[in-house]
């Protein structure tokens, strides 16, 4: 991380204020300000990663799902065969 060089300002409540710095002192960061900057930087939305995990539970499901369409077809070949044998074997 390079030098901070830059300020962000952000406009917070009283209570927020008191909220974070409370959060800062708890997780031992150096200041106020370093708690905030890490958690800012370290934040990933959890809809973004349940989204992709999502994504990839969709694409397994549907080869799932094109696999057992084929077995179904080949289930329904082999039980027109069984019933047309056994309709034979009948007459």
């Amino acid at each position: 991380m390079g030098r901070a060089s830059e300020r962000l300002v952000v406009k917070i409540s009283a209570e927020d204020k008191k909220r974070v710095e409370a959060k800062a002192a708890r997780h031992g960061a150096t200041s106020t300000a370093d708690h905030v900057r890490r958690a800012a930087l370290n934040y990933e939305p959890a809809g973004n990663a349940q989204e992709a995990e999502l994504k990839e539970l969709l694409k397994a499901f549907d080869g799932m799902h094109a696999q057992t369409l084929e077995q179904l077809d080949r289930t329904d070949r082999a039980l027109d065969a069984a019933l047309r044998h056994f309709a034979q074997r009948r007459s």
